[in-house]
């Protein structure tokens, strides 16, 4: 198992070990209480609900709301407790009381004045025969607005009246699901005329909320959208509706076996964090002691596996780390030995003619001195490709880019070696579809082509054709060099790009190759986004394949 599920598990059990001895010691004395209040709440939740709604909707207002909680809270022995949205406490039938408010144990209820339009099917059906979006829209928003026009009237009348401390009038619900009042207060009670006032001078705020919903394919979403927004306005506001409470001696209770259970689970975690300690700090000296081992030259330290959890990770990757090391190490004596045996050859070849002439046994001449000279020189591309090669590896080889055409660079590279092809009796050719633009190094890239282009040429047969093709590749760009020469066995193709490896050794150094170029040239791709692969077959030719990333035209 993952230490990480153990240590997660561990933490499970403090926490289901500590609320578990929470829960039986305050079960026992709190849990009747908070049962029977919690019945009681839900038994009579919907029709508190509906109570305090429907007196909403016949007052217009909240005011006076108190009394009707203090009699429903003596009626049901239960406390009832109405906020806001935000929380602010609009009335409290503990308050009401002269009590403190105790702690609710249910979750709030919505009590929500506020209507929703339905428009009835048939009706939208009609609207939606007339074909014309615009033709729609009115005959909806119309109704829309005389829904609200007749809803603020209800609501002003009925609050109107509960000011003047007079019966509220009787509601009835239209076909739309809104409730209406039957009267308008007449002369009795003054409201009439305040009320047309009233809704004379919202009417046009009224339209602005219903003609945002015009051009809608299907009005009748939005519109009911548009009467809740502007309902909103003017209706009571929704309130939350608590009830029941926590008894105050069972809340002290709870009080007390909280902090009981917090002495245990301090227990539980200093033994649980000792056990931790134990199982990790074994494999971490393991590795700290290794690690000293590997950092004074010991590279075959190794620790043993722990597991398959974090720290058996942790111990498989520093193998891997140290594995890594000796090998770096071995590659790296290979390297000098290889550079060695490289220098070597030039080296005596150019020490056995100094001897010579010095000792008189060769007469000097010019063809001797341009032979030392080309023994010198081989020597130094040797130098310059191991710098080139060890700046690119480390990143650190300059590379001044710009935008140019792949397919301009082919050519001009086609161009450059055709004399050298033609004097080695092989044919060149370019095949590109351009352009192919690319944000890359010029001269580096040409390097690697001239890299390329000189290999293929090298080893092709007299008669034999060199091809250098350069196309698009979905976002890539494409240059392939193809020759017809002898191939490469697949047993060498793995090691193509390491260093110092020829095919043909003997033919390789008798034209002064060092041996390191196909590996610059790979890296110089992939320094630029892109990769070096080869194919081929015995008899059949190579094709080297660059490719980059195409640039944004």
């Amino acid at each position: 198992m993952s230490f990480r599920f153990r240590v997660f598990g561990l933490v499970l059990l403090v926490a289901g070990t500590a609320i578990g001895v929470t829960a039986w010691l305050s079960i026992k004395l709190t849990a009747r209480q908070i049962i029977d209040a919690n019945q009681t709440a839900t038994r009579s939740e919907a029709s508190t609900v509906e109570t305090f709604r429907t007196y909403a909707l016949h007052h217009g207002t909240w005011a006076g709301i108190d009394t009707v909680v203090q009699r429903l809270s003596a009626d049901n022995q239960q406390r009832i407790r109405l906020t806001n949205l935000y929380g602010q406490v609009t009335v409290d039938s503990d308050h009401l009381a002269g009590r403190a408010a105790r702690k609710v144990v249910t979750s709030p209820a919505l009590v929500d004045p506020r209507p929703r339009l339905t428009f009835p099917p048939d009706e939208v059906a009609r609207a939606m025969s007339a074909g014309d979006p615009a033709k729609i829209g009115y005959k909806l928003e119309a109704v829309t607005l005389q829904n609200i026009t007749e809803f603020r009237q209800t609501v002003l009348f009925a609050r109107c009246l509960t000011d003047l401390f007079q019966p509220p009038p009787p509601l009835t619900t239209n076909r739309y699901g809104i409730p209406v009042s039957q009267g308008t207060g007449g002369d009795d009670s003054g409201c009439g005329k305040q009320i047309a006032q009233a809704v004379s001078l919202e009417q046009t705020d009224d339209m602005s909320y219903v003609v945002g919903c015009r051009g809608e394919k299907e009005p009748a979403p939005c519109l009911t959208r548009a009467f809740g927004e502007r309902v909103g306005s003017f209706a009571p506001e929704p309130l939350q509706l608590y009830l029941g409470a926590v008894p105050d001696n069972a809340a002290n209770i709870v009080g007390r076996s909280g902090l009981i259970a917090a002495g245990g689970v301090l227990v539980l975690v200093i033994l649980g964090t000792a056990v931790i300690a134990r199982h990790v700090s074994r494999p971490v000296r393991d590795l700290t002691a290794a690690s000293r081992r590997l950092a004074d030259g010991h590279l075959d330290t190794r620790v043993p596996s722990v597991g398959r959890d974090e720290l058996g990770q942790l111990s498989t990757s520093f193998n891997r780390m140290a594995s890594a090391l000796e090998a770096s190490e071995q590659a790296q004596r290979r390297l000098v030995a290889s550079v060695a045996h490289e220098l070597r050859t030039p080296l005596s070849n150019l020490l056995g003619y100094l001897e010579a002439l010095q000792d008189g046994l060769v007469a000097p001449s010019r063809d001797l001195f341009g032979s030392l000279h080309d023994e010198a020189m081989l020597q130094r591309r040797i130098l310059d490709d191991l710098q080139d090669l060890t700046l690119a590896e480390a990143g650190h080889l300059a590379y001044r880019r710009g935008a140019l055409d792949l397919a301009d660079l082919v050519e001009t590279a086609r161009v450059a070696h055709l004399a050298v092809a033609e004097a080695a009796g092989v044919r060149l050719t370019a095949e590109t579809a351009g352009p192919l633009p690319v944000h890359a190094d010029q001269d580096r890239l040409r390097q690697v082509l001239g890299n390329l282009i000189g290999n293929a040429v090298r080893y092709t047969d007299r008669g034999g054709m060199v091809t250098l093709r350069a196309f698009p590749d979905a976002d890539r760009v494409v240059v392939e060099v193809h020759d017809t020469g002898c191939g490469i066995a697949a047993a060498d193709l793995p090691f193509v790009f390491q260093r110092f490896w020829r095919a043909d050794p003997a033919r390789d150094r008798a034209t002064g190759g060092s041996g390191l170029g196909l590996t610059i040239a790979r890296q110089i791709v992939r320094d630029h986004g892109g990769d070096l692969t080869v194919d081929s077959a015995p008899g059949e030719g190579a094709t080297f394949r660059c490719t980059f990333p195409a640039a944004a035209t």
